[in-house]
């Protein structure tokens, strides 16, 4: 009886380590190249009309970069973090926010006094552009 509730912590030990061998693994992975998201801004606050506009959101966890594509507009982002949960990237008049979970995107522009926010989905993308 001793000898079998050993067996079965050995296989419990060998299963969690190899669980997290693999976590480990897709997170090397995942950090190794830029992702990218392909994203449509849905809800918006402020600009009426404005439904259904794609941007590009690049990141790079290794370069601490995150950049986006809107239409003809390019952004480089300065202020960044990246986590597991989050893409965040901040420039002078503008903001972006990435849930990882459920690739929720926030996308806030400022202006002297006034503050758009508009919300969307996003999917990752096969390669970045």
């Amino acid at each position: 009886m001793i000898a079998c509730g050993l067996r079965i912590r050995n296989i419990r030990a060998a299963m969690i380590g190899g669980a997290l061998a693999m976590v480990l693994v897709w997170t090397a992975a995942a950090s190794a190249a830029p992702q990218q998201f392909d994203c449509v801004l849905t809800d918006t606050d402020g600009k009426p009309g404005s439904e259904n506009r794609p941007i590009v959101v690049v990141f790079d966890v290794d370069a601490k970069t995150v950049t986006a594509k809107d239409g003809a507009n390019s952004y480089s982002f300065s202020k960044v973090s990246i986590s597991n949960v989050s893409v965040d990237g901040a420039a002078d008049s503008i903001s972006v926010g990435i849930d990882r979970s459920f690739f929720g995107i926030v996308w806030q522009q400022y202006g002297a006094d006034k503050v758009s926010t508009e919300y969307g989905q996003c999917h990752p993308s096969r390669s970045p552009q």
